[in-house]
């Protein structure tokens, strides 16, 4: 089985999506996808599917949700609802635990990307940190249980995902910036700032690939664009960081130190 939580809740065995359908069951199973190998306990499925508000019949409810779950699971795979309840999604104590292993989900196979990357940046090897970071992103669909309606805790584990995802996508710039792939690097900051239009990191991130690909005049736009935003709708200025990097790149001999990706960890 193939079990997928970045982006659209999704269950597969051979290609074949075996996901519930019923809009509780979907979320009770997320919140459980969340914290695989983790036990969530009884109140916190109720809470999250009854905003903290369970009627009295929450608890047999859940406990038909989860029948309904360990069946579909067991019609997918073509075993028995109690096999899937002894060694899948079982029982423990005052809660559930739903068993995956590292290789059939994807939030683990996406992390061990990423701390490869970081570790080929430590060693300076910019283009296959990149390039790794490439194939990470890439395993990602959309939104974090972007089928499913939200409650307290699947808010929680959604955010954790996508700051996982935005610092990936900080990462794979900064490699790009080392490598000197700074057409690529553009691209991917232009769509990650109309995304983000208040982060700041991005914009700088922007700017330098700009002003490397000898469009110092965009990067500046880039500044007053962001500082417009943030003293029109916030009523803050950019960080004494960004604003020292827009002084910089108004001069005619900047300092370098302040343009090159190595300063973007230091500065941002």
């Amino acid at each position: 089985m193939e079990f997928r939580v970045l982006g659209p809740i999704d269950i597969r065995v051979q290609g074949r999506d075996i996901t519930p359908r019923a809009p509780k069951q979907r979320q009770v199973l997320a919140l459980l996808m969340a914290k695989a190998n983790h036990r969530v306990s009884v109140p916190a499925l109720l809470s999250e599917v009854w905003d903290g508000e369970p009627p009295r019949t929450a608890t047999t409810a859940l406990q038909t949700y989860i029948g309904a779950i360990r069946k579909a699971l067991a019609a997918g795979t073509g075993t028995s609802a109690r096999e899937i309840a002894d060694h899948r999604l079982v029982t423990d104590g005052n809660g559930y635990v739903l068993r995956l292993g590292p290789d059939e989900w994807d939030r683990p196979h996406f992390e061990q990307l990423v701390l490869e990357a970081r570790g080929l940046l430590d060693k300076g090897e910019a283009h296959a940190a990149a390039e790794v970071l490439g194939t990470a992103l890439a395993v990602w669909r959309g939104a974090p249980f972007g089928n499913v309606r939200h409650g307290g805790g699947l808010t929680v584990q959604a955010r954790v995902l996508n700051e996982a995802h935005l610092a990936a996508c900080e990462a794979r710039l900064d490699a790009l910036l080392l490598s000197r792939r700074f057409q690529e690097a553009v691209g991917e900051a232009v769509a990650l700032v109309a995304e983000h239009p208040y982060h700041e990191n991005l914009h700088a991130r922007l700017m330098r690939a700009l002003y490397a690909s000898g469009r110092r005049a965009t990067a500046l736009e880039v500044y007053q664009s962001l500082h417009r935003r943030m003293t029109d709708d916030l009523g803050i200025p950019p960080s004494p960081a960004t604003t020292t990097l827009h002084h910089v790149m108004l001069q005619d001999s900047p300092d370098q130190r302040y343009l090159t990706a190595a300063g973007a960890g230091a500065l941002h």
